[in-house]
């Protein structure tokens, strides 16, 4: 199956990060020639990871299955302290320098934001989904999902600024099913988010790129 994601923007804005969307499919019962009603199973083996570098998250949004280990190598010539504690999970790696690398288990399917404790502007997510049948979106928002088996699946779309929206789909035997998706992202805000502690980051921490 395939189809395209578009996002609803506030006036006068344009949408430069379709890329950072991400699609899923869910079985809503029993599909021929699958084992178990998610797809996946969590193998708790390593992921693709997230670059730290020049101060950012490289990239900004990453897909796993449950169970991961998700590496996080710091290529800056200075340290990082990775953490998320506003998923399903919380995990703090600590403070460590280039060319050290700690990985974070998601252990749960769901949104796992991600920060620095450091630096306040780096952020990335983590998006563990429960199924094999995933893809994100190109640059002009097209993605297109493969071998997936005739039957009822719950199609879920998500994106940071656009949030989340699930529809029910059938997939045929040809698998032709067109899954266009409309996010909106009119009432998101760039909000400040606050450090492992709970507390403001420091002026120069927020300006200091």
């Amino acid at each position: 199956m395939a189809g395209r994601i578009t996002i609803v923007e506030r006036a006068g804005s344009r949408t430069g990060d379709l890329e950072n969307a991400v699609v899923w499919l869910e079985p809503a019962a029993s599909v021929s020639g699958v084992a178990g009603a998610s797809g996946v199973a969590s193998t708790g083996q390593g992921a693709p990871g997230i670059v730290m570098e020049s101060r950012r998250f490289r990239p900004a949004v990453r897909v796993v299955a449950p169970g991961s280990a998700v590496p996080f190598p710091n290529e800056d010539p200075f340290r990082h302290n990775v953490f998320s504690n506003a998923g399903p999970a919380a995990f703090d790696l600590g403070l460590y320098g280039r060319g050290e690398v700690r990985s974070a288990r998601v252990a749960r399917p769901g949104i796992y934001p991600i920060f620095c404790n450091i630096h306040a502007r780096m952020a990335a997510y983590v998006v563990a989904v429960p199924t094999r049948w995933y893809a994100q979106a190109g640059s002009d928002g097209r993605y297109e999902i493969a071998g997936v088996p005739a039957g009822r699946y719950h199609l879920r779309a998500w994106h940071d600024r656009g949030g989340e929206q699930t529809r029910d789909v059938t997939v045929t035997a040809d698998a032709r099913v067109q899954g266009d998706v409309e996010l909106d992202a009119r009432g998101w805000r760039d909000l400040p988010h606050r450090n492992k502690f709970g507390q403001d980051y420091p002026p120069e921490a927020r300006d200091r790129y």
